[in-house]
């Protein structure tokens, strides 16, 4: 397993640590410096999302990345190897804690419990949103918080403590933020919306059918509009979720009036919440609209949402955001400090504070335009853009973190358009449609050419991405494979279908599959109903990976799998919580919907009939690398997400923990 090996590249900086280090050992986390700036130069990284290397080879063939061009240059260009697996929650908390999964304890966007009442049961992989706790007669217990699953202490908070001054702008799973005595520091991805999901979108239309409301959008609401003889409509809109009462009851979210006015013949209308009414155009985005959910006397929340009305005619179609956190009064805290938020909304106006900035599952569902969102792509971006030079501008900092999200989503969203045999294929798409991936990643050369202008001799810059990207044209439903091999029983198929871990024998199974990238044992005395003894879990991990590596796709005869890693391959204080296997997909082959959210369906394999086109979740690690530009000559020949942390603490100069895994690069 030497490559696996070379992913996790377990500690080896022992050397580093110096006599004086372990005299000073009280002190030295500590340690107060000074003018660090001045002395060693800044360290400036700038993270983009899901940047593909061989797309970045083609564009700087083409001269169409002039200031990476410039950039590679000045230092270097290299691959970035990635985690097991290439996740965007995994491989960014690598980023931050310098560690390989089994010592951050983030796997997979979805985990498990594996001590569920009625057997294993699907969690949110990253961390969870703990609402409101209330008395029966609304008296406030505790307020909301979030809780992060990552173990360890990311580097930027190990700078703070040693007296760096950093700016920890939008990295991704980077919530709650980290408490910083020197600097800020602002989350994005991982941060939800006040429902407490990923992003709930509302799709809101006089015209529905009874099928359409009825369907499982998978990330969005649609509701009816009901208009009177004067075109206005009310609507109840559900945020926050009230504890008092149960899923099941109409009160269990708060919920915020709003009035719908149209004017069909202009094709405008207009919305109010309150007293405070925006206007509605159609085909344009709106401003933002500020909502309040009053839970009680004593909790009032504060939320907003922006509309893009699609059609405003003879119907009427109308897409809402997701309702997102104030930044003047987040339902729970966005910043360090905390008022950081606040001041940002000073100096900016209202932005986006959803961490997953761009409304994918609105676009897979027809419910909003691919130019809208590309639209709103524009817009994110620019507040990202200048959010970060407006910081830099500002000076005052030793290090400097930025991160962007919109090449992941291009990449998931019109991948399609590059892959003439995807079965989603389509030739007559418009030509903007067709480049939007291009255009982000022309969008992030522009950017890293507005940070060197400002780059001072003995700055270090890194230009990254967290993992790379590809085609996905065929979903593999591992769990049908395994009820098929007869690793896996089902007792209800219905209920199987649906997921969740759902409809499951877990006394005559021996293993099963949920999240993208995930296989566990059905282990006795670690699940609920476990039948595999202890003794016998590593032979049948043994048998599995033998297996599934000769699995093959009945229609081409290409192996379904590139390589399949033993939770052996993680090393840590919470390597115990790792899947069994992670899978590592060959190219254009990932996990399907069904087996993703614990489903058992019919088929094993699935074409990929869906706007989300592009993938990376699973894939093999090896061939799903990400990219380092530095201004500065690279000294690794394979160097890792892990190594950039260490390799800022190094160029800052301060004191480095011992149980980092990663490397000085430079």
């Amino acid at each position: 397993m030497t490559d696996a090996n070379n992913a996790i590249k377990p500690s080896r900086r022992s050397f580093l640590r110096t006599a004086a280090l372990g005299a000073t050992a009280a002190t030295s986390l500590f340690y107060i410096g000074k003018s660090h700036a001045q002395q060693r130069g800044r360290v400036i990284m700038l993270g983009y999302d899901g940047m593909e290397p061989s797309i970045v080879d083609e564009m700087l063939a083409q001269g169409d990345l002039p200031n990476l061009q410039r950039l590679r240059d000045m230092g270097g260009y290299s691959r970035l190897q990635s985690t097991i697996p290439p996740q965007s929650p995994v491989a960014w908390n690598s980023y931050a804690t310098c560690k390989n999964p089994g010592g951050h304890n983030i796997f997979d966007f979805i985990r498990r419990d594996p001590a569920g009442q009625n057997g294993p049961l699907p969690l949110v992989g990253t961390g969870k949103l703990n609402p409101y706790k209330l008395t029966p007669d609304g008296s406030l217990i505790e307020a909301a918080d979030c809780v992060n699953y990552r173990k360890g202490t990311p580097f930027w908070s190990v700078a703070d403590q040693q007296g760096m001054k950093g700016k920890v702008l939008n990295i991704p799973f980077a919530f709650p933020p980290d408490p910083l005595e020197n600097g800020i520091m602002i989350s994005a991805l991982g941060v939800p919306d006040l429902r407490g999901t990923t992003s709930t979108y509302f799709s809101l239309s006089d015209s529905f059918t009874p099928e359409a409301l009825k369907e499982d959008l998978g990330g969005g609401q649609r509701i009816s509009l009901r208009f009177d003889g004067m075109d206005e409509a009310l609507l109840p809109i559900p945020g926050p979720r009230d504890n008092r009462y149960p899923f099941s009851s109409p009160q269990a979210y708060v919920k915020s009036p709003l009035r719908f006015q149209v004017n069909r013949k202009d094709r405008r209308g207009t919305v109010t919440a309150d007293t405070v009414s925006i206007e509605l155009e159609e085909g344009q985005w709106s401003p933002w609209l500020e909502l309040h959910f009053k839970m009680t006397p004593e909790v009032d929340i504060l939320g907003m949402t922006r509309f893009y009305p699609m059609e405003i005619g003879d119907c009427v179609r109308i897409y809402m955001s997701c309702v997102q956190y104030h930044p003047d009064a987040p339902y729970t805290t966005l910043s360090s400090p905390a008022s950081y938020s606040a001041e940002l909304k000073g100096r900016f106006g209202l932005y986006k504070t959803i961490g997953w900035a761009y409304d994918t599952h609105a676009v897979r569902q027809n419910d909003l335009e691919e130019d809208a969102f590309l639209k709103d792509f524009d817009t994110t971006m620019s507040f990202r853009d200048q959010l970060t030079l407006d910081e830099l501008k500002r000076g005052d900092f030793d290090f400097l973190l930025s991160a962007w999200t919109a090449t992941d989503r291009a990449g998931h969203m019109f991948w399609r358009y590059r892959d003439e045999k995807h079965p989603y294929y389509s030739a007559d798409a418009p030509e903007h449609w067709k480049t939007a991936l291009e255009y982000t990643y022309k969008r992030a050369d522009a950017q890293a050419g507005a940070v060197l202008k400002e780059l001072r001799d003995e700055d270090t810059l890194f230009v990254f991405s967290d993992h790379g990207f590809g085609s996905w044209r065929q979903g593999f439903n591992l769990n049908t494979w395994l009820r098929d091999e007869g690793y896996l029983a089902v007792k209800d198929p219905a209920l199987a279908d649906r997921g969740f871990l759902m409809g499951v024998d877990w006394s005559k199974t021996k293993a099963y599959s949920v999240g993208l990238s995930s296989l566990y044992l059905n282990v006795k005395g670690r699940e609920t109903g476990g039948i595999v003894e202890r003794a016998d879990a590593e032979a049948l991990i043994a048998e599995l990976q033998d297996k599934l590596a000769e699995v093959k796709d009945p229609q081409t005869g290409a192996k379904i799998f590139s390589k399949l890693y033993p939770h052996t391959v993680y090393t840590g204080e919470t390597a115990a919580q790792a899947p069994d296997i992670s899978l590592g997909y060959a190219p254009y082959y990932q996990s399907g919907r069904q087996t993703s959210r614990g489903g058992v369906g019919e088929a094993v394999m699935e074409p990929v009939m869906d706007k989300w086109s592009g993938e990376h979740a699973s894939t093999d690690y090896m061939n799903c690398p990400g990219i380092l530009f530095s201004n500065k000559p690279l000294a690794a020949e394979t160097p890792h997400i892990q190594d950039l942390g260490v390799t800022a603490l190094a160029q800052l100069g301060v004191d480095i923990p011992a149980d980092y895994d990663g490397e000085t690069i430079v």
